[in-house]
């Protein structure tokens, strides 16, 4: 009995973390759409799925297309207070009311990866500026330039600059090439794919590129980096 309550929570707890992270997408989206409406130059993809070279599913929950850069990115809805940084390999949510603590996966890393096949696939041609939001806007303690509050998306859209320019004509057509990219495949397939990617981590094989996995030491002491370095830049703590 004590098993069966231990999974049913788990299942509830996974449907939980879905739903609020379904319903910050949607709030993302508003923002998005207004911007679309505002300036007809912007282009914006929600809930999109690459397939990349080894067949490899990535979904990202927003790409934006704009005159001042394609930007890829990753939504949170994290409630409590939230500590990280770029290369923790996970981020620690603190619950104030109950003082109880959870781990979760670094998105910072997590949409590293998908800004790497997403410039892959359009046969790294373009910048692409990967951003996470936190819907909750609680992203003061999080250490990182790219994490950005819910309530901070539009100015930062608006106002980033790093010197690039795109025609109306190249946002049309990197918008049309992205949707020639999307992937029709299954919640199920992608799960797979997921757990696959663990798998090739754990056997010493870079999940991007299929390079190999090597010890490395760095600033913040010895990790795991891909032997394809510097083309490829994905890292695991050790």
């Amino acid at each position: 009995m004590r098993i069966l309550r231990t999974v049913i929570r788990r299942i509830v707890r996974a449907a939980n973390i879905d739903y609020k992270g379904r319903k910050g997408e949607f709030k993302v989206n508003e923002i998005l759409d207004t911007l679309s409406a505002e300036d007809t130059k912007q282009k914006h993809i929600n809930n999109f799925t690459l397939l990349d070279e080894k067949d490899k599913s990535h979904q990202i929950d927003h790409i934006v297309i704009r005159e001042n850069g394609i930007f890829c990115i990753e939504t949170k809805n994290f409630r409590g207070v939230i500590h990280g940084n770029e290369k923790q390999e996970k981020w620690i949510q603190t619950i104030p009311s109950s003082g109880r603590k959870y781990r979760y996966l670094n998105p910072i890393k997590q949409n590293a990866s998908h800004v790497y096949h997403l410039s892959k696939a359009l046969g790294d041609k373009y910048k692409i500026n990967s951003l996470v939001v936190m819907i909750r806007n609680n992203a003061s303690t999080i250490q990182s330039s790219n994490v950005i509050n819910l309530n901070e998306l539009e100015d930062y859209l608006n106002n980033y600059n790093d010197g690039i320019h795109y025609s109306n004509g190249e946002i049309i057509e990197i918008y049309n090439s992205l949707n020639d990219l999307q992937a029709d495949i299954t919640n199920l397939e992608h799960v797979q794919n997921i757990r696959q990617t663990k798998r090739e981590i754990i056997q010493g094989v870079c999940p991007r590129c299929g390079g190999e996995l090597v010890e490395r030491e760095g600033k913040y002491g010895k990790f795991y980096g891909c032997s394809n370095f510097p083309d490829c830049k994905f890292t695991k703590n050790k």
